[in-house]
C-alpha cells in the first residue's frame, strides 16, 4: 500500500473514531425532565436540562421528571392504570373499602442527584413504580383512619383529599425528593356487602335529614302563626284604641258645645223669650233658650 493510501486510511480512521466519539458524547434531554450524569467512578453534581448536550462518553444518564407527571392506580385500566390498581384503605369506624387514586407529581430539581444516589442507579420512573406505589396504600391509610366509611364514600372529599395531598407532600418530599402537587381519591368500590351497609346508612341519614327537615318546617310554620296572632291583636288593638280615641273625641266635642250652649243663656235671654213667645202663644213659661211650654189655663 502506497504511503498516500495509508494516510488516507488513518485519516479515515480518525474521523471515524471521532464522529464515534461525537455521537456518543451528544445527549439529549426530554422537555420536563432533567439528567443525572454517572459512571463507575460516581455521580456528578451537575444536573443537565432540557435539550442537547455533550458529555463524556464514559459518563451515562438517567432521567428525572421534573414536569408534572400523573399516577393514576384505579380499578378500570381505561382510567389511566395498567389493570385493576385499586387498593384498600382504613376508616376511623375499622371499616376497609377499595379506592381508586391519582397523584399529580414531580421531582424537585435540586434534590435528583441526593435521590439518585440514595436509590443507587433508579431512574424517576423505576422510584415511583418500585418504591413510590409500595407505600402509597399506608400513607394514605395514615390520613383515611381520621375519617369514617360515610366520609370516604361520600361525594365531597375535598378535605380528606387536601389533608392527603399534605401528608404525601411531606413524606415524600424528604423520602424521595418528590413535590405532590395533588392528590385525591377519585372513585370507591365497595364489595357487596360493604354497599349493603352503605346504603342502609344513606338512608337512614336521609330519613332522619328529611325529619328534621319536616321539624324545621313545622318550628318554622309555628312561628309564623304566632307572628301572624301578634299581628293581628296589634291591628285589633289599634282598631280598638282607634275608636275609644274618636268616641272621646266626640264626647268631648259635644261636652264642649254644651258648655258653650249653657254659658249663653242668661237670665235676661230667658226673659226675651218668655216675651217673644206670649206675643205668639199667649201665656207660656221658656224653660231654656229653644224650650216653650204652653200654659192653657192662663
Amino acid at each position: 500500500m502506497s504511503k498516500s493510501g495509508v494516510v488516507i486510511g488513518i485519516v479515515g480512521a480518525v474521523a471515524l473514531a471521532g464522529g464515534i466519539y461525537t455521537v456518543k458524547s451528544i445527549e439529549a434531554i426530554p422537555t420536563g425532565k432533567v439528567g443525572v450524569q454517572y459512571s463507575t467512578g460516581g455521580v456528578k453534581n451537575e444536573i443537565l436540562d432540557e435539550g442537547w448536550h455533550f458529555i463524556n462518553p464514559l459518563l451515562k444518564v438517567k432521567e428525572f421528571t421534573v414536569g408534572n407527571e400523573q399516577l393514576i392506580l384505579s380499578k378500570d385500566k381505561r382510567e389511566g392504570s395498567k389493570g385493576n390498581e385499586a387498593f384498600n384503605v382504613a376508616t376511623s369506624d375499622d371499616a376497609s373499602i377499595a379506592v381508586s387514586f391519582q397523584m399529580s407529581y414531580r421531582y424537585i430539581p435540586d434534590k435528583v442527584v441526593d435521590t439518585y444516589r440514595k436509590f443507587k442507579g433508579m431512574d424517576g420512573e423505576d422510584i415511583v413504580e418500585r418504591r413510590v406505589k409500595s407505600v402509597l396504600k399506608s400513607k394514605i391509610s395514615e390520613i383515611t383512619t381520621d375519617y369514617s366509611m360515610m366520609d370516604i364514600y361520600s361525594g365531597n372529599r375535598s378535605e380528606l383529599n387536601a389533608e392527603i395531598t399534605k401528608h404525601l407532600n411531606a413524606e415524600f418530599n424528604s423520602d424521595y425528593g418528590i413535590e405532590v402537587l395533588d392528590s385525591s381519591i377519585i372513585d370507591v368500590h365497595p364489595d357487596k356487602k360493604l354497599k349493603s351497609s352503605i346504603d342502609a346508612r344513606v338512608k337512614a341519614l336521609q330519613e332522619k335529614q328529611q325529619a328534621k327537615a319536616e321539624q324545621e318546617k313545622l318550628k318554622v310554620q309555628k312561628e309564623t302563626e304566632k307572628i301572624q296572632a301578634q299581628a293581628d291583636a296589634e291591628i285589633e288593638r289599634i282598631n280598638a284604641q282607634t275608636k275609644a280615641d274618636k268616641l272621646k273625641i266626640q264626647a268631648e266635642a259635644e261636652a264642649a258645645a254644651n258648655k258653650v250652649v249653657s254659658s249663653s243663656i242668661t237670665e235676661e235671654l230667658i226673659r226675651m223669650k218668655e216675651a217673644e213667645a206670649r206675643l205668639k202663644h199667649g201665656w207660656v213659661t221658656v224653660q231654656g233658650a229653644d224650650a216653650v211650654v204652653t200654659d192653657k189655663n192662663k
